[in-house]
């Protein structure tokens, strides 16, 4: 894996691709991960949490071809750019909707989209960014990548509800936009 993250970071592309694909994964595991438990814990049904959970997995898939071709024809660095929008907007209606369970159903379909938005962009911009002879094997080191920061947000997530609440968690989620939006908001700028 170190030499796949060798050429990863020899590109400022790829390393925005990388950072998009990682952290939007984090973001969206650990929020996701709590969503049942904070919907439970204020007295949701069962049918409530799992359309929700619905809601978030149709966000996350049903609208990729349509983020492809924005990604197509407007460039990934916008898309990537609009998903850690979408992520801020899904974390703050979610982290802050207390027992509204509309407004948690509708922060996780956003939260969903913002995901897309992150794995279809971030995932073209990096394997676009590397040689063909290294593809297979930054394809590899990133898809790890996501699972271990997705493995370690969701154990984490729980720590962070105890010590935080709800609101606490989307919160620290919504701080991982940071580095993406100034990766992204650098290599676009130094590509002009």
């Amino acid at each position: 894996m170190g030499g796949a993250l060798r050429h990863v970071a020899a590109s400022p592309s790829a390393l925005t691709g990388l950072t998009a694909l990682v952290l939007g994964h984090a973001v969206m595991v650990s929020v996701m991960t709590m969503t049942p438990v904070h919907l439970a814990h204020h007295g949701a049904s069962l049918s409530v949490v799992g359309f929700t959970i619905s809601l978030h997995i149709a966000g996350m898939y049903a609208l990729s071809p349509l983020v492809g071709k924005a990604a197509d024809r407007f460039g990934r660095i916008p898309v990537i750019l609009a998903g850690q929008v979408v992520f801020v907007a899904a974390t703050l209606l979610a982290g802050t909707a207390g027992r509204r369970q509309w407004a948690i159903a509708a922060g996780l379909f956003l939260l969903g989209v913002a995901w897309s938005c992150a794995t279809v962009a971030g995932s073209t911009l990096l394997s676009e960014s590397v040689d063909a002879e290294h593809r297979a094997e930054v394809q590899g080191a990133s898809d790890t990548l996501m699972n271990l920061v997705g493995a370690a947000g969701g154990a984490l997530s729980g720590a962070f509800v105890a010590f935080s609440g709800y609101g606490g968690l989307n919160a620290a989620a919504a701080v991982l936009v940071l580095p993406v939006s100034a990766c992204a908001l650098y290599f676009g700028l130094r590509r002009r």
